[in-house]
This record gives C-alpha cells, sequence and structure tokens, in this order.
C-alpha cells in the first residue's frame, strides 16, 4: 500500500454465501430473506463459539476472521452439518438454503474494523470455487488442520478462479461429491532442463484429461466466460512439426495460457479447454459459437538439431484472418523459460492493441522498460475503471510494485493523480484539502515534463471536478487533448467534459468515436457515458442499439440497467423494465448514483419518476 500507517496482519478468513441466492428472491423476497435471516442466527453463533468475528455482510454474504485456522474450519464443517439437518427438518423447498464455504489464511489490510486485501480476495474465491454445501480450503490452511481434525480432505491441485490461480482442497462432508484432483502421466527419467520443461507439460496434459471427466457444471463454467465484457482469447496447443514427442510444445501451449491470464482485460480459456478441443477436433466457427471465442493464438514449434524455432499467429475469427504473426529464431533446449516469457510478453502486446486498446498503445508500450511495467500499468486502469473501493485499494498496490520496479516519474505521477481523483470522487480521502493541492502539483509536472494528450485530458477532469470547476478551462485543457493526438481515452475524456458541462452533442460526438475504435468497452465507462447523454436527448432507439446484447452481460454497469428499465417501461414493456430494474438493484445501483451518471436536471427527475414505479430506489 501507499501508506506507511496502514495497519495489517495475517488472518484466517472465511467466506461463505448462499447458492442461487438472486433465483430465491426472484421466486419469494420475502421468504427468502426470513430463511436468511434464520441461517444467520446459526453461521453468527457458531462463529462467536469458534472466536471468530464477523467483520463484513453484504447481501447474502458474511465475511469472518479466526485466530486460529483449526477453529476456522471447525466452525464451517459443523456450520454445513447443521444447515443441512435443519434443510432435511423443512418441507417447504423455498424454506432450504444451501451454502459454499472458502476459507483462507493470508496478509489482510484492517481500516476502521474492517478488513481488505488478498487475504481476503483469496477467501472469497474459494467460496466460489466450492461445491454446494462444501467447504474449500487453500493449501495453507489445509496443511495447518489435516492433523488436528477430524475430517477427510481432497486435494484439488491449482484451480484458476478468475484471474487468479489457486492451490485448493476439498473438505471431504457427508453427502458432497468428492472431486478429484487433475490426473497426470508418468514419464520416464530424462536430462534436467528437458525434466523441468515436462513438469509444466505433464500439468497441461493432466488438466486435459480431468476436462474430459470433468461435469457437466464444469463445462457450462468453461463458456460462461463469454457473457463477461472482455474479448475471449483461446491458446491452441502449439504443433510439433517434425517430431512426435509433443512435450515441450503442451509445455509452451501451458506457460502462454498462464503468462496471458495475468492481464485482466481479456477472458482466457483454461488449457484444459485447448487440449479438449484439439482432441475434438473442433472447427474454427463452432469455437467461436460455443465458446464465444473472439481470439486464437497458434503456432508451432520445430527443431533443427540443437537449435528451434517457434512460430506464432494470431487470428480474428469475426474476420476469418490471421492478423498478427512473428517467429522466435535460433533458440536452445536450454533457453525455453526464457523464450516463454517472451512469446506471451509478444502475444500480450499484440492482444493490447487488436483486441483491447487500439493503435496508440504502440507507443504508449515505448514508455516502459520492462514488459512487467506496462502489464501493471494495464491492469492497473482496469482496477480504477471498476470505480470502487476495492478496485481503489488494488491501484494503490499496483502503483506501489510500479514504485519498486523504477518506473519512469511521469508515468507514476500521472498514475498518482489518477488514484487520488478516484479516492476523492469515492470519498475516501481523509485530508481533502491536502488531496487536492497534491493533484494540482502532480498534474501540472506531467504537464511540464511530459505533456501528452493524456496529460491534458487528466488536466481537464481535475479542473472540472476538484479546483477551478470552470468548464471554459476544462474544454480548453480537452481540446489541447483533442489536438495533439487522438485515441479511445481522450475520446472518452472529451466525452465526460461535454458531458458534464451539458453539451451532449458534443458529448455522444466523441463518446461514439471512443466506442468505435474500443468496441469491447471492457469497464462500461464510454457505454455508460454514451448511454446518458442518449438519455438525455429521448435517443431511445439508440440506446437499444448500443446496449445490444451487452445488457445481458453479467458485469454490466448497474445505471445501465436503469437506464435501461426507464427506456423499456416508456415502451410499455413493464415486465422486462421491472426485471431490468431488479437486476440494477442487485448490482449496487442506488438513487444516489443517478445524478452522477446522467447529470441533466431534467432528466435525472424523468428517470427517478419512472424508476420509482418499478420499486423503491434505496
Amino acid at each position: 500500500m501507499a501508506s506507511d500507517n496502514v495497519e495489517r496482519k495475517i488472518a484466517v478468513i472465511l467466506a461463505t454465501d448462499v447458492v442461487g441466492y438472486s433465483t430465491k428472491m426472484e421466486e419469494n423476497e420475502v421468504q427468502t430473506l426470513q430463511t436468511l435471516k434464520a441461517c444467520r442466527v446459526i453461521i453468527e453463533g457458531l462463529i462467536g463459539e469458534h472466536h471468530g468475528r464477523i467483520f463484513n455482510t453484504a447481501g447474502d454474504s458474511v465475511l469472518a476472521e479466526f485466530p486460529s485456522a483449526v477453529e476456522a474450519v471447525l466452525c464451517a464443517s459443523e456450520f454445513q452439518r447443521t444447515i443441512k439437518e435443519r434443510n432435511a427438518s423443512v418441507e417447504d423447498e423455498a424454506q432450504q438454503m444451501e451454502f459454499r464455504v472458502g476459507i483462507n489464511m493470508g496478509d489482510v489490510v484492517i481500516e476502521e474494523g474492517n478488513l481488505y486485501g488478498d487475504g481476503v480476495n483469496v477467501a472469497a474465491r474459494l467460496e466460489a470455487l466450492a461445491q454446494t454445501g462444501g467447504i474449500c480450503l487453500s493449501k495453507n490452511v489445509y496443511d495447518i488442520v489435516q492433523k488436528k481434525v477430524d475430517l477427510a480432505f481432497t486435494d484439488l491441485g491449482d484451480q484458476q478462479v478468475k484471474d487468479t490461480i489457486i492451490h485448493a482442497v476439498d473438505v471431504s462432508l457427508d453427502g458432497t461429491p468428492q472431486r478429484r484432483k487433475p490426473r497426470t502421466k508418468s514419464r520416464t527419467p530424462l536430462p534436467i532442463v528437458i525434466a523441468a520443461v515436462l513438469v509444466i507439460a505433464v500439468i497441461g496434459l493432466g488438466s486435459f484429461f480431468y476436462f474430459n471427466n470433468a461435469t457437466t457444471e464444469q463445462s457450462q463454467e468453461e463458456t460462461k466466460v463469454a457473457k463477461d465484457n472482455l474479448p475471449v482469447i483461446l491458446v491452441k496447443p502449439f504443433k510439433s512439426l517434425g517430431s512426435e514427442d509433443t512435450s515441450i510444445s503442451n509445455a509452451l501451449t501451458e506457460s502462454l495460457v498462464s503468462s496471458l491470464s495475468r492481464y485482466k482485460a481479456i477472458s482466457v480459456l483454461s488449457s484444459s479447454t485447448s487440449f479438449h478441443i484439439l482432441q475434438t477436433n473442433i472447427p474454427d466457427k463452432k469455437i467461436s459459437k460455443d465458446f464465444g471465442v473472439n481470439y486464437v493464438i497458434q503456432g508451432t514449434f520445430q527443431s533443427f538439431g540443437n537449435n528451434m524455432r517457434l512460430t506464432l499467429e494470431l487470428n480474428d475469427l469475426s474476420k476469418g484472418k490471421v492478423v498478427w504473426a512473428d517467429k522466435v529464431d535460433n533458440f536452445t533446449l536450454n533457453d525455453i523459460f526464457k523464450i516463454q516469457d517472451e512469446i506471451g510478453n509478444k502475444i500480450l502486446g499484440q492482444l493490447q492493441v487488436t483486441a483491447v486498446g487500439g493503435e496508440h498503445h504502440k507507443k504508449w508500450m515505448s514508455e516502459f522498460d520492462t514488459f512487467e511495467q506496462y502489464l501493471l500499468v494495464l491492469n492497473f486502469h482496469v482496477e480504477w475503471g471498476k470505480f470502487n473501493k476495492e478496485g481503489y485499494e488494488n491501484t494503490l498496490e499496483i502503483l506501489d510494485k510500479l514504485r519498486s520496479l523504477k518506473t519512469n516519474k511521469n508515468a507514476l505521477d500521472s498514475l498518482e493523480a489518477w488514484t487520488i481523483h478516484l479516492r476523492l470522487k469515492l470519498r475516501l480521502s481523509k485530508e481533502i484539502d491536502e488531496d487536492i493541492k497534491k493533484l494540482d502539483d502532480l498534474t501540472n509536472s506531467v504537464l511540464k515534463n511530459r505533456g501528452n494528450a493524456t496529460d491534458y485530458g487528466l488536466r481537464a477532469i481535475v479542473e472540472l471536478e476538484h479546483l477551478s470547476k470552470d468548464c471554459g478551462i476544462a474544454t480548453q485543457n480537452i481540446s489541447k487533448a483533442l489536438e495533439i493526438g487522438t485515441n479511445p481515452n481522450i475520446f472518452t475524456q472529451a466525452g465526460f467534459i461535454y458531458h458534464a458541462c451539458g453539451d451532449s452533442k458534443n458529448a455522444i460526438k466523441y463518446l461514439k468515436e471512443a466506442l468505435r475504435l474500443k468496441p469491447i468497452d471492457t469497464t462500461y465507462v464510454i457505454t455508460s457515458f454514451l448511454v446518458a447523454n442518449m438519455y438525455i436527448q429521448d435517443r431511445t432507439e439508440e440506446i437499444k442499439k448500443i446496449l445490444g446484447d451487452k445488457i445481458n452481460n453479467e458485469d454490466i454497469y448497474p445505471m445501465l440497467l436503469w437506464i435501461y428499465a426507464s427506456v423499456e417501461l416508456e415502451n410499455g414493456n413493464t415486465k422486462k423494465a421491472k426485471e431490468y430494474f431488479e437486476r440494477g438493484k442487485e448490482r449496487g445501483a442506488r438513487k444516489s448514483m443517478i445524478m452522477g451518471t446522467v447529470r441533466n436536471k431534467k432528466s435525472v427527475e424523468k428517470l427517478t419518476k419512472s424508476l420509482e414505479t418499478l420499486g423503491p430506489l434505496d
């Protein structure tokens, strides 16, 4: 974290929530809340008995900390057993409720009684990985408790949940199916360098076998990624030319999947999916349709005595053609791990240009000394775009990592300014005047020392939101940014400035340009501003056209759902309007967000009045 005053500790974190909670709420809201309340009494009592403390509850979830891993696991197992007994005693299914539990031990940040950080995040990931009625542990918790509790365990090995690789262990409970660890093939001893490569290859093959034995539920999870508002990437297993031994090619495939998965603005299908597609020989059109894949990476591996060659291709399935190709020549087996990093870097950079950010990123990449710095900056912007406390905390951690990597000062100053701006907007600042002064100093510094288009765009936003609050000064700065150079970020900033200053015509003009250059709007920033301005101008048909299938994405920005609900209501589709309204509420939409999104007073009143016919806004 950026502050020396941040208080940290190691804690055992238990995370739990209800299976199918949204569906239950839709079917019978009153009964679901009553049942949840009854189950909460059980979990709260057990947490207290096992010396734990609840530090956060939101909706159907509970987060608790324990001073002992053993107590946390015993609490979780007793909770699941008690819930099972309760469900068996209730005949009405509507009054039954099931939970998942995840437990992790890790570093957390303490703030006013609440806990944040990786220790909490991993517990939540494990909870999502757990079976219905089950408990999933991190490996470090398992290592502590395995010989101290009378429970059986199943090692699941490394599991990928969202963008995180976790070594997970199931607690084997009565009535919960036993999942198997991915199997691996045994191999004969080889020279040490080849053996090291084969370790990675075996993991890939193990994932392949696991996929073929996976449940239907897992198959659905693999295809579910296509619903997210991210470009979906498939890495096809590399072809080994002139040799039947595919171990090195498989190792490269597995390594590349792992490397690309670190970038949060793309969705990379797992290696098990890659090997399944190889075995079943699925054509590209079907890959695109069944898995929602936008881009396919493929290549070949060939050996010439001691020297080796690797070819790479990036295929755009929507265009049905190769959009980029490269090769790595004359390397030896001893260089294999270095080559894995090199090809990961090359392809990740090209994906950022082709699938995410646009051509201007080629120039932007050159500002950073290492690819690690560039990757961190990309993920910084993804986290910033979440526009919530978690995203803000993550930007601070990334900023600290960039400082430790000695990233250039102008880039650091610009990113720090963005974090301060976010802190002020989220009302997390404890020293508002000091933060505003620092924001002024940082943005002036980058203008003086670098002065690119993005710097002027940032200064325009800072002037409007925190300094002069003068639209004339803000539009002067954004006009300078547009003169220097245009890209999706500058167009987005211009759209925001004109939107905030009441000029919907220019806001729509620049936001359309931003969306044209960046059609996959991963954080919905562009789409939200554009739809808000179209709502102001009563361009409802354009709103429906722009949102299209995006409105069904699970990560849709909540205010877009509320605006769409108003549009559907206006068209007489009350049932649909109610559905989008409720989804918006579930995702966190509230009355106070309306003004921040729409801004135009007349349109705010119209949207508020429309939504109030569908239910309470808070």
